[in-house]
């Protein structure tokens, strides 16, 4: 550390004890002086010639004055929302900073706050989705589950939950090698002796899509792995194709074939009316799982529900990132909602739909979780900016254009392919009770095979295709309800 100077932040006696500790140290930054919570404050009293360079208030003059290297955070723990703001502050000035927990935080157990904790349930301003164990246990239990898109946000999530049932074996299937990785020392970590296998494979091949399921014969399948960003798929359309509907054809052929008891796949509110590339492709997927529990003796069934809160990419990602660089927050429309859920509720819902599954539906079933009431984006930018202990400011506000407790709100407009509010099911279709409070059952009818033949026939050739307006016509050929969608909006 030799040669780095280092600004101390925190209250007087947090402060005076820092440098103490900070003497103690062979190798240290030499100090620039304290930040204090309030200067003015004579409690506790100090010896008349300590380094204040200001309070909270000139922090960033005083960084502009100084030019610390780094910056030392130490405030007592229950100073949580203070401690964020000002690291979130910090790191607009481009100052790395680290946070000491205090000596009474220390002897607590308390430790050091490397990252803000969002508490999804304040964002979603409800509480918590029921949790049935027992459903569970007796689905997973003793049972050989494999789940494709293993190291995605929705997919680990699934193996981390499906792992503490005593699963007989675990099989993680993930083209993503960094993913896998991770996924496979997440679930080592948390039980090492569980039977598990990491099977790097993308399950758009086929072939050895079918050679993999006929090895480790899975009793059950979910299938969590898709292209799910909905302006990239407006653009590349043909990969759209390739891994949302032939994806699922290929894992739900190989468990047929390889004789699965069950299939779950993870569909999305947006195969509702589709208007996007993505909401279209996965209506197909559902299509032909549909096919697949009319013509095999697999149960397939599938579960739709809207947003996950924290999944990679989602919008709290990229909030994050904003913040980081200083604002604006962006918000695409005023008046744009989603239906939201954790990543916990997503997965442990998904878990339980498998369980209630009916296999004398012949026509597969459609399961949607209840998301509650759908969510403004703007209202959760807004609570999302407060839980950083930042205060939001949305267009036409007011405010000190020099406020660093303040982060604007920008509205950027609907991006293609985007609806401003999405659906679960039909209007004209009644939904239908299960025993878990949480899930609903939309029964459809379950389209003719000749239907699905055609699908196929008319989409395999395009599934690499680059022509992107020859694939998006294609596919509103073959779904006409994306059709019905596209001349209602």
């Amino acid at each position: 550390m030799d040669g780095q100077t280092a600004v101390l932040i925190g209250t007087r006696q947090c402060c005076r004890r820092l440098e103490q500790q900070l003497n103690l140290m062979a190798r240290r930054p030499a100090t620039v002086g304290w930040v204090v919570l309030d200067r003015d404050d004579p409690d506790p009293p100090g010896d008349g010639d300590e380094p204040i360079l200001g309070d909270l208030v000139a922090l960033e003059s005083v960084i502009a004055r100084t030019q610390p290297s780094i910056a030392i955070v130490n405030f007592p723990a229950v100073m949580a929302e203070l401690i964020t703001s000002i690291r979130t502050r910090l790191r607009r000035l481009g100052v790395p900073d680290r946070f000491m927990p205090t000596l009474e935080d220390q002897v607590a157990g308390v430790g050091p706050r490397t990252h803000l904790e969002i508490d999804h349930a304040a964002l979603l301003n409800r509480s918590a989705r029921h949790f049935e164990e027992t459903a569970v246990r007796e689905l997973v239990a003793g049972r050989r589950v494999l789940i494709t898109g293993a190291g995605g946000s929705i997919g680990s999530e699934l193996a981390r939950q499906v792992s503490r049932f005593s699963p007989d074996e675990l099989l993680l299937v993930e083209r993503s090698e960094n993913a896998l990785f991770e996924v496979d020392r997440q679930i080592a970590q948390f039980d090492p002796d569980l039977p598990r296998r990491a099977i790097l494979h993308d399950i758009v091949d086929a072939e050895a899509t079918a050679e993999i399921l006929q090895l480790e014969r899975p009793d059950i399948v979910f299938h969590a792995a898709a292209h799910k960003h909905v302006p990239m798929m407006e653009d590349h359309p043909g990969a759209a194709l390739d891994n949302n509907l032939f994806g699922t054809k290929s894992i739900a052929d190989a468990a047929a074939e390889a004789g699965c008891d069950r299939f779950v796949m993870i569909s999305t509110d947006k195969a509702v009316n589709p208007v996007s590339i993505m909401g279209a492709t996965k209506r197909l997927a559902e299509l032909y799982v549909q096919h697949m529990n009319r013509t095999t003796e697999t149960g397939f069934s599938m579960v739709r529900f809207g947003n996950v809160l924290g999944s990679s990419g989602s919008v709290l990602d990229v909030w994050s990132r904003q913040l980081a660089d200083g604002g604006p927050v962006t918000v695409t429309d005023p008046e744009m909602t989603r239906y939201f859920m954790t990543m916990p509720e997503a997965a442990s819902l998904v878990i339980q739909a498998g369980a209630i599954y009916d296999p004398h539906c012949p026509a597969g079933e459609v399961f949607l979780l209840d998301m509650g009431e759908p969510v403004r984006i703007v209202d959760l930018a807004r609570r999302f900016i407060e839980q950083h202990g930042l205060q939001p400011i949305l267009p036409g506000e007011r405010t000190s254009v020099d406020d660093p407790g303040c982060v604007n709100v920008l509205y950027t407009g609907a991006r293609p392919g985007e609806k401003l509010f999405e659906e679960l099911a039909f209007d004209s279709e009644a939904m239908q009770p299960t025993r878990h409070p949480d899930i609903m059952i939309w029964q459809l009818e379950s389209p003719e095979p000749d239907q699905i033949e055609a699908m196929l026939d008319r989409l395999e050739p395009l599934r690499t295709s680059r022509q992107v307006e020859l694939v998006a016509g294609a596919i509103r050929d073959v779904l006409p309800e994306m059709r019905s969608a596209a001349c209602a909006a």
